[in-house]
């Protein structure tokens, strides 16, 4: 998760569905609007992607946070505890709520794969793990937030759960079992902060620097260095689905760039917009960037060692912005 996705991002994706009329080409994802309150679908393939209107949600939900590249998402519900949000075949299909699960959270991190994720309460003063997601969900760590040294911004996990991360604006720390917390690196700023697919390695984004920093073995030994720098206006950071390769959205310079992770070599793709999110679309290493109302959206997509940028036409029925939020979130 980011501070990006918190503040700047104006957008979250990942499965689809329909809202109103009848579905229009396969899905590639969902979307929700700057509050998290409203769903929609985006259908279509590369070149023709269209947004759907409003889904219709289960009673009493108030805040929706989208899987990456799933079809599921974590919801809050009124008076209820986080639940799993499953979707079918372009439609919501039902809600399955979580035993001991809190019931709301600043901010929400899910693993690359979806398999966990982190919930951060600063009111409840409660850090969560939730692993088995999406079939068996269950809190496999319930902290009382007082015991890290510093009150989280980000995190990140890895898909089984044993790797957690919390950063505040300058530090990474790895959480344990017993709610201690050590201190992998410091760094000039943490912007985007992922586990990475092999689950034991990390990297992150500082846009002091406009570097990526790699860290090797952050479970138990961590080594950290620059895997790449000189990437001005640097912002989300996600893996690729091969594990091989890292994607950065980098809105300041409009550009999406790829990093080789074994190398350190970078391509770099203009975007013709400012990729203020890198949201994983259900297609593989395929991206919703950027969306504002009455206009069109924007998806990133890798095309063997190319870079693609098409656009969604902007939704007839759309009235006001819908925020792009997330990666990892």
């Amino acid at each position: 998760m980011t501070r990006l996705h918190r503040y700047l991002l104006p957008f979250v994706v990942v499965g689809l569905a329909c809202a109103q009329g009848p579905i229009s080409g396969p899905v590639a994802g969902y979307v929700t609007d700057s509050s998290r309150s409203q769903l929609r679908t985006i259908f279509g393939v590369p070149g023709a992607f269209t947004f759907s209107g409003p889904l219709a949600l289960p009673d009493g939900v108030t805040q929706i946070r989208l899987a990456p590249g799933q079809d599921f998402a974590l919801v809050e519900s009124a008076n209820s505890s986080h639940g799993v949000l499953f979707f079918k075949a372009g439609a919501v299909d039902h809600l399955t709520p979580i035993a001991g699960a809190m019931a709301s959270a600043d901010w929400v991190a899910f693993s690359p794969g979806a398999g966990s994720a982190v919930l951060f309460s600063a009111s409840a003063n409660r850090l969560q793990v939730l692993n088995g997601l999406p079939d068996a969900p269950q809190v496999a760590l319930d902290l009382d937030a007082a015991t890290l040294p510093v009150e989280p911004m980000l995190g990140a996990v890895s898909d089984d759960g044993s790797l957690v991360l919390v950063a505040s604006a300058t530090s990474l720390y790895r959480v344990s079992r017993d709610g201690s917390a050590q201190v992998v690196i410091s760094t000039g700023g943490i912007l985007s902060l992922t586990v990475l697919r092999n689950g034991v390695d990390a990297a992150l984004s500082d846009p002091t620097t406009g570097s990526v920093q790699l860290v090797r073995n952050a479970a138990s030994n961590p080594q950290a260095r620059v895997l790449a720098s000189g990437l001005d206006g640097i912002g989300t950071i996600f893996p690729s689905a091969d594990g091989l390769w890292l994607f950065v959205a980098r809105p300041g310079a409009e550009t999406v760039s790829s990093i080789d992770l074994a190398s350190g070599a970078v391509q770099s793709f203009a975007a013709s917009v400012s990729p203020v999110g890198l949201i994983p679309l259900r297609n593989r290493d395929t991206f919703l960037i950027s969306a504002k109302a009455d206009q069109p959206g924007w998806v990133f997509y890798r095309d063997g060692m190319a870079g693609r940028v098409v656009f969604i036409p902007a939704a007839e029925s759309a009235t006001r912005e819908i925020p792009v939020r997330g990666g990892a979130q």
